[in-house]
């Protein structure tokens, strides 16, 4: 079931494309993470209903977010770039004001809480003023705002933004659980490292989604994210020899000696080249297949798509 479906989206200010024709579709239970900066930030906005669109139509379940705002703001739990945190409040009072808000009482009430403040390891803060809060905590504790309101769709600006290495695998993985337990996710990224943590990813420059898919398909296309890593004796002759090869696409370097090798065609050029530079008697003393960290995949991948786009 599709629960998020955007058709020609576009938002001007005076007179000027902000967006422009954005399509998306996410199925129920997707996570997607845009990448774009405060464009990103923009079309949450809009899928939240915070920001109406110029042009377009935007669906939650099939109804038109415009006609619909009271019950599309009843299942989607969004939070903003910079979400208000009442700081006099106790944790557990904060969470409460969101479980009144979407109707959940009683003993229900009680589990949600409880449940959430375990999972992200904060129920040895429940009773704890929020202003004392440091400000991973304070994220944490907004983040928590959102999850213990029963929502259907999580709406989320930069969630992993500002938080310590221990919360931000917590998150990771509540909202990995989400997506497993039929809760669509979408999200926007400031930093590539995000990128990692998501199943589908929307790239936005200029207005524009410039590319959009399942992130390991999208990395496959563009990147050439395996590379073939030797340290020789002698690294120009070696350099000499290698760019002959018909096999190799392109060389990079490292400050230790190591020469990186990337392939036409790494799966069925790989033994081709091993068994050349061998017969060549070239010295070496280390070789081993190595991939980019997901950091460089993504940094490579933006700028290719961006280039591209360009050309």
């Amino acid at each position: 079931m599709i629960a998020v479906s955007l058709k020609n989206v576009t938002l001007l200010d005076k007179g000027k494309e902000i967006l422009s024709n954005i399509d998306l579709d996410l199925f129920e239970g997707e996570q997607l993470t845009l990448y774009g900066n405060y464009l990103s930030d923009l079309l949450l906005a809009m899928i939240a209903g915070v920001i109406s669109p110029s042009y377009g139509t935007i669906e939650i379940y099939g109804y038109k977010l415009q006609k619909n705002l009271r019950y599309v703001s009843s299942i989607i739990g969004y939070l903003p770039p910079k979400p208000y945190v009442p700081k006099s409040l106790k944790l557990k009072e904060y969470l409460e004001l969101s479980c009144n808000r979407s109707g959940i009482k009683g003993a229900n009430k009680k589990m949600q809480i409880e449940t959430v403040l375990k999972k992200l390891n904060l129920s040895n803060l429940s009773e704890t003023l929020l202003g004392r809060l440091s400000e991973s905590e304070l994220k944490v504790a907004a983040l928590a705002y959102i999850f213990v309101g029963g929502y259907k769709i999580f709406v989320l600006s930069r969630p992993f933004e500002n938080l310590s290495y221990n919360y931000h695998e917590l998150v990771y993985s509540y909202l990995r659980e989400a997506s497993e337990s039929g809760i669509t996710c979408i999200l926007s990224a400031s930093s590539f490292d995000h990128l990692k943590e998501t199943d589908k990813v929307a790239f936005i420059v200029n207005n524009k989604i410039i590319a959009q898919g399942i992130i390991n398909e999208l990395i496959k296309v563009v990147i050439d994210e395996y590379y073939l890593a030797i340290r020789p004796l002698d690294l120009k002759i070696t350099i000499e020899k290698l760019s002959k090869f018909p096999t190799i696409k392109k060389l990079g370097f490292s400050r230790d000696g190591v020469i990186k090798i990337w392939l036409k065609d790494f799966k069925n050029d790989l033994a081709t080249t091993i068994e050349l530079l061998y017969s060549l008697n070239l010295g070496i003393q280390q070789m081993s297949i190595e991939r980019l960290g997901m950091n460089e995949v993504m940094r490579q991948l933006y700028s290719k798509l961006v280039g591209e786009m360009h050309d």
